[in-house]
């Protein structure tokens, strides 16, 4: 993903913050699809079957079906003590957009900042519009 904006320095010392409030979801169904299913299109029965098997799920976004990592107690269940067990080409778009800040580290509370190109508006809008490209 082009827009990565990861601070390896920052990300090691916060110990993930912003993973243990939620997981990010990916933005782009077509890269989703790639990583996940070998570029075929999806389906949400499919979906629904296969990704607990990922250690993912669907997650309701306003009525607009989208694929995360499952949220355990402890945050994204893909946090680890040696970071993010993806690699930064698989994970989710959020994450690698968001934009860490040293006020994170400072305060102890998450004040990174999320691109409106992989917020939660934009990735709701992405899914429902590829859910109904698809016909699901």
């Amino acid at each position: 993903m082009e827009t990565a904006t990861i601070d390896p320095t920052i990300c090691r010392q916060c110990r993930g913050l912003c993973c243990q409030g939620h997981p990010g979801a990916w933005t782009d169904p077509e890269r989703f699809a790639v990583l996940f299913f070998g570029g075929r299109p999806l389906a949400i029965s499919r979906l629904e079957r296969e990704l607990p098997l990922l250690g993912l799920h669907l997650d309701d976004w306003g009525g607009v079906p989208v694929p995360v990592p499952i949220n355990t107690e402890t945050g994204c269940i893909f946090q680890g003590d040696a970071g993010c067990r993806f690699s930064p080409a698989e994970r989710p778009c959020q994450c690698l957009g968001l934009i860490p800040t040293i006020d994170t580290l400072m305060e102890g509370e998450i004040h990174c900042h999320m691109p409106e190109e992989v917020g939660s508006g934009t990735t709701r809008e992405n899914w429902r519009a590829y859910w109904e490209k698809v016909g699901q």
